[in-house]
């Protein structure tokens, strides 16, 4: 239902059935989406080293990832509820700022003779679904070493019904029902202070899509040049 973006160096695998045909395209996707996962790991365990006040002492940091994906399902409902309902206060609750305007813009925009209804009718696949497919932690600025952002990506597979009605009569606006089975990928981000190690509640970031092998070779090129020019080749 939305779009939007995770940040850069976020790999979002394909499902399996999408993975290149090709056998070396095939393991170079491997490769990429394992160099991802193995970026990400790192960057969430030197946080949790780094809260270890010896190493005889258990961390004040955990990344709780196994608390991911339910929390991601659950907020993201949260978030279509709202949509639907034209629930702005629950939309800037639940999601981050630049998200939850464009979608109140949204709500905002609607015909004042109509209102939208939704139901999850079910979840599915639920040995694979919600997962979590991504989960780093990175600098917001450079200059600021206390504050970083946590990002996760989950994958949630559903079937979904939307439909407008009148709002005088309530009945259905033709043609407006739409039942959808889905798999969204759900991106979160919260606050992390790195000094005291406490973390903001998780927000939804937006909806992002899988990650193909062109985009990835497109986005590795141009991180290459962007340090290049930094290094001043």
């Amino acid at each position: 239902m939305f779009s939007g973006a995770s940040s850069t160096g976020t790999f979002v695998s394909l499902p399996l059935s999408q993975y290149p045909r090709s056998p070396a395209k095939f393991l170079q996707y491997q490769w990429a989406r394992y160099r991802s996962w193995l970026e990400g790991s790192l960057s969430v365990l030197q946080v949790k080293l780094r809260s270890m006040p010896s190493w005889t002492r258990r961390p004040r940091w955990r990344a709780a990832r196994r608390r991911i994906a339910p929390a991601a399902k659950a907020l993201y409902r949260e978030v279509l509820e709202a949509f639907a309902q034209g629930d702005r206060a629950t939309l800037s609750r639940v999601c981050v700022r630049a998200f939850g305007t464009r979608l109140i813009a949204a709500v905002d925009r609607r015909s004042p003779r109509e209102r939208v209804r939704f139901d999850l009718v079910r979840y599915n696949r639920p040995l694979l679904y919600p997962r979590l497919l991504s989960h780093r932690i990175h600098a917001v600025n450079p200059h600021d070493r206390d504050s970083a952002t946590e990002q996760a990506v989950v994958a949630i597979a559903s079937t979904q019904q939307a439909s407008r009605h009148s709002f005088d009569t309530g009945a259905l606006i033709p043609g407006s029902l739409k039942l959808q089975d889905k798999i969204e990928y759900v991106v979160l981000s919260r606050n992390l202070n790195v000094k005291t190690y406490e973390s903001s509640p998780w927000r939804v970031w937006g909806t992002t899509s899988a990650t193909s092998l062109d985009e990835y070779v497109k986005e590795q090129a141009a991180l290459e040049k962007e340090q290049a020019q930094r290094a001043g080749f």
